[in-house]
């Protein structure tokens, strides 16, 4: 007995040695596996987190410095971010990184509106023939445009007596969205020859599909023009027809019977004279091209074709607000008429400038 006593107090006092010296184990960290309803949770999170997906660090979308964005619904639909509210789940932007080139920015943002400046023969467009692009809402152009002829007498002799040109004056308004009418109207400083120069009404209309239908009507005898077009602003086709009066028949006499008045004269398209008949008329169909390409910010090419004539040129612009046209037009079928019949030879260059508020 004394034995065991002994024993118990050696080995009482040798764990008290050892708590003392701080070589006692933790056990605290093993505590969760001590209970069984710890246990098998721990184990859950431990099979969770094997099969859980890494986590993906969350990139913010950068699209503060887009220049356009596609419109849900209509694939390869672009629409400038100007002016434009972004509302999440509408429109898928594009970010900074893919901006569009300063050069091909007109293709994607100025198709609808481009503020081309008026064209020669009224309406915004290039010299000679219209564009598909229209005036914004409520804005107003007007322009002037300068171009000089040879006067000839019924022996095609040129009158040298002074210098003779022709004013035309020119106005358009977007008078919706979509929608541009406007009117010119050609003045000439000779009073020799009685010279049809009427004055047109134009409209241009947008209909959905990228097309822009267009056209020109006489407020006298002469002849009207409808047509339609699509492009972009650095290129543009269209296609149309004119109708109105009859052939025209040439005469010498003064007789109301056999004088048909003079010479009607269309936009668009050629015309086709037969001197064995001493008849001729305008294209009854025609076809036309153009385009204004963007040198910089102030400086642009423009080039056309109406059916008949083709024109090269510049055109100087300040803010989209002010236009200086300088443009060489070639020689065209009413140019190569008999002087008894068009009485007018044009000159190869056009000056004018256009003005929008």
């Amino acid at each position: 007995m004394k034995t065991c006593t002994k024993i118990l107090t050696t080995f009482t006092a040798l764990l008290m040695t050892i708590s003392s010296t701080g070589l006692a184990l933790d056990l605290t960290q093993y505590q969760s596996y001590l209970s069984p309803k710890n246990s098998s949770k721990a184990a859950n999170n431990k099979k969770a987190a094997l099969i859980a997906p890494p986590a993906q660090q969350y990139i913010p979308y950068q699209s503060q410095s887009a220049d356009a964005y596609y419109v849900h619904g209509e694939p390869g639909q672009f629409v400038p971010l100007e002016g434009q509210k972004r509302r999440d789940g509408e429109r898928l932007l594009l970010p900074g990184e893919t901006r569009v080139p300063s050069e091909l920015r007109p293709l994607l943002t100025e198709r609808l509106t481009p503020r081309q400046g008026l064209a020669t023969i009224g309406g915004t467009g290039a010299a000679l023939v219209p564009s598909p692009g229209v005036l914004e809402p409520n804005k107003t152009a007007v322009g002037v445009h300068l171009q000089m002829f040879d006067l000839l007498n019924n022996s095609d002799v040129k009158y040298t007596d002074q210098d003779y040109f022709d004013t035309t004056i020119s106005a358009a308004w977007g008078a919706d969205d979509g929608l541009e009418v406007g009117f010119d109207k050609t003045l000439d400083n000779q009073d020799r020859f009685d010279i049809d120069e009427p004055l047109y009404l134009n409209f241009k209309y947008q209909v959905p599909g990228n097309v822009t239908l267009g056209g020109s009507f006489s407020c006298d005898s002469s002849y009207h023009s409808l047509w339609v077009a699509a492009g972009v602003p650095v290129a543009w086709v269209g296609v149309g027809g004119n109708f109105g009066p009859s052939d025209y028949k040439f005469s010498w006499s003064n007789d109301p019977d056999k004088y048909h008045g003079p010479l009607k004269r269309a936009k668009f398209g050629g015309y086709n004279f037969d001197t064995n008949k001493a008849t001729g008329y305008a294209d009854p169909f025609f076809f036309f091209l153009g385009g204004i390409v963007s040198l910089n910010d102030y400086l642009k090419f423009v080039y056309d074709f109406n059916g008949d004539r083709f024109s090269l040129g510049f055109r100087f612009t300040y803010q989209n607000l002010i236009n200086i046209n300088a443009s060489y037009i070639s020689e065209g079928d009413y140019d190569n008429l008999a002087g008894a019949i068009s009485h007018k030879e044009y000159k190869g260059f056009v000056l004018g400038a256009s003005v929008l508020f």
